[in-house]
């Protein structure tokens, strides 16, 4: 399953990076962010599932041995964990973790296996130097 990693390459190369997670790491592409997001810089974070801490560069891989229904397992035991699903309702539930598998699909068809991305805000770019800026929401 094609899916984003925390990943430290290219970490660096942009004004304002940040790794607190683990690399590795499974990420999402969709983060709520603060009043002051630019000046905190959680608009350049991809929050790690695991960790509840988030990084600037993220990786498109392929792990085969994750099927949907596991990812849609770490995505939703991420969200209960990190407390967002305390005043939320079972449909709600299920929005919310389609909307991360839905946006985490839509990063990784949008970009080679092996693509460095980055995010400002809801855009997905590339960060890798040999591969063209195609751009994903």
């Amino acid at each position: 399953m094609l899916v984003l990693v925390a990943t430290n390459e290219l970490q660096g190369t942009v004004d304002g990076d940040y790794a607190c997670t683990v690399e590795g790491e499974l990420v999402t592409p969709v983060v709520a962010e603060c009043a002051s997001p630019a000046r905190c810089g959680c608009n350049m974070g991809f929050p790690g599932l695991a960790s509840s801490r988030a990084v600037t560069t993220a990786q498109v891989v392929n792990l085969p041995h994750i099927s949907e229904e596991q990812l849609r397992e770490v995505v939703e035991d991420s969200l209960d964990r990190d407390g967002w699903f305390d005043l939320a309702g079972e449909a709600c539930r299920r929005e919310l973790v389609d909307e991360h598998l839905e946006c985490i699909a839509a990063v990784c068809a949008a970009f080679p296996i092996g693509t460095v991305v980055g995010r400002n805000g809801t855009e997905v770019f590339s960060r890798s130097p040999d591969l063209p800026d195609r751009r994903a929401a």
